[in-house]
């Protein structure tokens, strides 16, 4: 058994108890945390397999892969494995807890969560494949070469006039062409792309030397983009926007109003404990998209609002993951019968999530307020890099909650900082949410009311810090629910092949719990995704 699984299995079962104790959230159900014998030699074997980039890219993504898994079966100087594994048994605990207030059933099954794959789930962005579908092969291809360019700051920091170092985080082109011209770097932005990064770090090296890192990171942001000066924890903390969200809970639930005790229509809960619950999506890119993902593995109806298709959107690169589960709308906001049957269908939800910046809905009529006036009994759940603290207008993303928080400095240091494995404040922040959801969800079903549910990326990172602080002091470290080599259908295999969705066949990272999967059926149907619907439900 590798040790280092086993220490990791330990911290997961730490960051439990920290988290229940810490939410006040005491599910019923036993936890217990799996490790296997075989799992690493799975995990590291599924990095050669369904590598859909042509050229260039195939071993660029091949190595991402091999350095991520790599990492995972090593010591974590900042914990995320652990929390990540914490973060999902909570979740499935919770979604049990409602399938027996639906239900009637108080019997609660055991709950798994397996070590390995909860480290997988912060990689997802590199694993998650697809195949069959020439032009989203195409779509994806382009969307990597675009967003792998000199100013991706997971990869890349430059220092500053003042011996600072800096980085930008511009995941749309719109944002690149605001972050180039605060630069003053006069190149096409459509030709700042991955195949001329070598020229365009001399540039970007050389234009960000010109500046402070806090004079470039107030422009920046003044302008509408993203990036930050990297700072210490204690550089963070000392900050007004730093110890705003460092008071904050890990996720805020605020009572609206005193709606009635809310009841489901079906007890039928044969697509997971959340069957035919409505979710109705307004998230991009992974953190939101990541929460909603798990409310459809859970078995809601969730329906995702987008502009254009599937296949062409711009970051089709870091979306896929995103997309498992959900029906897809097509609307533009700005067309009036458009922007009405949006609305039409907050007053349909029973869950609405946003993680648009702070403020982008608001001139369409679909802010918080205003969609819990157009239905009052509905949970509205938002999450943001800097939640709705004195930055909650600022955009941002999870490098960037890494590098602000103090975490890519505390993993390596302040002359050479390091980001974590994968994008944990991606991933993990969006975990956070679903288990307030999920908890709003239970309060409804209960006690009644009507919540808004308020999710940060930098607290979620802040929280990485604390449950290492937890680790390093504590002096007892002994656990008794790890156990090992569980026969679970779901782990045995990295890949959950889902076919005929609305981009061909595609290939997600195997979940790591095992709520529901009496013989690991419906988890898969319900990782199904379909474009171009009208309603909730569509065939699966």
């Amino acid at each position: 058994m590798n040790k280092i699984m086993e220490t990791k299995a330990v911290q997961a079962s730490l960051c439990y108890k920290d988290l229940t104790d810490r939410l006040d959230i005491h599910p019923s159900a036993k936890v217990f945390f799996n490790l296997s014998d075989d799992r690493q030699d799975m995990i590291e074997k599924s990095c050669y397999t369904h590598n859909p980039f042509p050229g260039v890219l195939k071993p660029v993504l091949l190595s991402l892969r091999k350095k991520a898994v790599k990492k995972l079966y090593e010591e974590e100087k900042i914990l995320q494995t652990g929390p990540a594994a914490a973060i999902l048994a909570l979740d499935t605990a919770l979604t049990q807890e409602i399938g027996s207030l639906r239900t009637g059933n108080k019997d609660t099954q055991n709950i798994y969560c397996d070590i390995d794959l909860a480290g997988l789930q912060v990689i997802r962005l590199y694993m998650s494949a697809y195949e069959g579908n020439a032009d989203f092969i195409k779509s994806r291809y382009n969307s990597a070469i675009r967003v792998d360019n000199a100013l991706n700051g997971s990869f890349y920091k430059y220092k500053t006039a003042d011996g600072r170092s800096f980085s930008a985080h511009v995941y749309y082109e719109s944002q690149k062409r605001i972050m180039l011209k605060t630069l003053g770097i006069t190149k096409n932005p459509d030709k700042f792309t991955f195949g001329s990064m070598p020229f365009d770090k001399i540039a970007t090296k050389k234009a960000i030397k010109k500046w402070k890192a806090l004079d470039l990171e107030e422009k920046t942001f003044e302008n509408g983009a993203c990036g930050c000066m990297l700072r210490t924890r204690d550089e963070w903390e000392a900050t007004e926007v730093g110890k705003a969200v460092c008071n904050m809970p890990l996720f805020r639930s605020t009572k609206v109003n005193d709606a009635p005790v809310k009841t489901f229509d079906s007890k039928d809960i044969s697509k997971g404990p959340l069957s035919g619950i409505k979710v109705l999506d307004l998230t991009h890119i992974i953190a939101g998209p990541a929460c909603t993902r798990l409310l459809a593995e859970a078995g809601a109806d969730v329906l995702m609002i987008r502009r254009g298709d599937f296949i062409h959107q711009e970051q089709a690169m870091l979306e896929l993951d995103g997309w498992a589960g959900k029906n897809s709308i097509q609307l533009d906001f700005n067309i009036k019968e458009q922007l009405d049957k949006a609305k039409a269908l907050v007053k349909e939800a029973d869950i609405v999530v946003c993680s648009y910046q702070h403020g982008a809905l608001d001139k369409f009529g679909l802010s918080e307020a205003d969609i819990h006036a157009l239905n009052p009994n509905i949970i509205y759940a938002s999450l943001m890099c800097f939640s709705d603290t004195v930055w909650a207008n600022r955009p941002g993303w999870a490098p960037c909650a890494e590098d602000i928080t103090g975490l890519s400095v505390r993993n390596g240091s302040l002359e050479k900082p390091i980001n974590l494995n994968g994008v944990p404040l991606d991933y993990i922040p969006g975990m956070i949410l679903c288990a307030g959801v999920l908890d709003a969800l239970k309060k409804q079903m209960t006690v009644g009311g009507c919540y808004t549910v308020t999710g940060s990326l930098t607290r979620g990172g802040y929280w990485l810090h604390e449950c290492t602080d937890m680790w390093e002091s504590k002096t007892s470290k002994a656990v008794d629910n790890i156990v090992y080599n569980q026969n679970i259908d779901c782990f045995n295999t990295a890949f959950a092949h889902v076919t005929n969705t609305a981009v061909g066949d595609v290939f997600f990272p195997a979940p790591a719990t095992n709520i529901g999967l009496d013989e690991n059926s419906y988890r898969i149907s319900n990782m199904h995704f379909t474009d171009g619907n009208s309603t909730f439900k569509s065939a699966k």
